[in-house]
């Protein structure tokens, strides 16, 4: 005889609950956890005009390369800075490259003597362009994480 909210299956028993079994609550709760997302601020930014180009690295191999981000975006500035949330990313090590399309013209110029200031996850200083990952790389690994970067 099975107890009231129990569902009987090959080899189990599940406990049942509105329909949907403990098991499938508990590995969709697993499955959640091991994803988050990064909350970044970009600081230093000499006007609003323009767009905030952004690109997030997963590996060195393609970090700082075209086609390379596993994600990237534009976002407006106010103010001299640029805030936005890049969510659903699985728990890993990433860097994160954003530049200041002046011009709006889509695409960043790499020199670095250049108006189109760039930033680097984790790098304190104007970057020459030839930026590492290792140097450049956080982990993400909790629910979310606040990455600051200034542009030089």
């Amino acid at each position: 005889m099975m107890r009231p909210g129990f569902r009987r299956t090959p080899g189990t028993m599940r406990r049942v609950v509105g329909g949907v079994t403990l098991f499938s609550l508990l590995a969709v709760t697993a499955l959640a956890q091991d994803r988050g997302e990064i909350h970044v601020k970009v600081v230093g930014l000499q006007s609003d005009r323009g767009t905030l180009r952004w690109g997030l690295y997963n590996r060195k191999e393609t970090f700082a390369t075209e086609g390379g981000a596993v994600v990237s975006g534009a976002r407006p500035i106010k103010n001299g800075q640029c805030e936005f949330v890049i969510p659903d990313l699985a728990y890993g090590t990433y860097a994160l490259i954003v530049a200041h399309d002046v011009n709006d013209d889509g695409k960043i110029d790499r020199n670095p003597f250049s108006p189109e200031l760039k930033g680097i996850s984790n790098y304190t200083g104007k970057i020459l362009w030839f930026p590492s990952f290792d140097k450049a790389k956080f982990r993400l690994d909790q629910p979310a994480v606040r990455v600051e970067i200034r542009v030089y």
